[in-house]
């Protein structure tokens, strides 16, 4: 269950896309469902978790929050210095969404630090 594998996983920090608002009523249904779930094992351990929105995660990948989906992939290839042509394009997704993550945390303690200098 998704219990048992956040128990045995431990994560500190999770990270999610939000949701995209052009989906139709059933897809949004479905997923607001699953995400609520979701939401609320990480919630129940202790997870932090953080959003994303789609053009949050382009802008911090490519520099552009209108790329299209080659443009991302290409640039995740390029920030991991990989090829992961076979990629599925969650994988592509998932990691470009930890990219994000990990470069809005630096800056948080880029900032943060720079407010104790002072």
């Amino acid at each position: 269950s998704l219990e048992d594998l956040v128990a045995r996983q431990r994560p500190d920090l999770a990270v999610l896309e939000t949701p995209f608002h052009g989906m139709n009523a059933r897809s949004l249904i479905v997923l607001a469902e699953a995400r609520g779930v979701l939401l609320a094992v990480l919630a129940g351990r202790g997870v932090e978790i953080r959003e994303y929105s789609p053009a949050e995660v382009k802008s911090a990948v490519t520099g552009n929050g209108r790329a299209d989906k080659a443009q991302v992939a290409r640039m995740v290839r390029l920030l991991l210095a990989t090829q992961g042509d076979g990629w599925a394009s969650d994988a592509t997704d998932a990691l470009a969404l930890a990219l994000c993550c990990a470069q809005r945390l630096r800056l948080d303690r880029l900032r943060d630090s720079s407010l104790r200098v002072k």
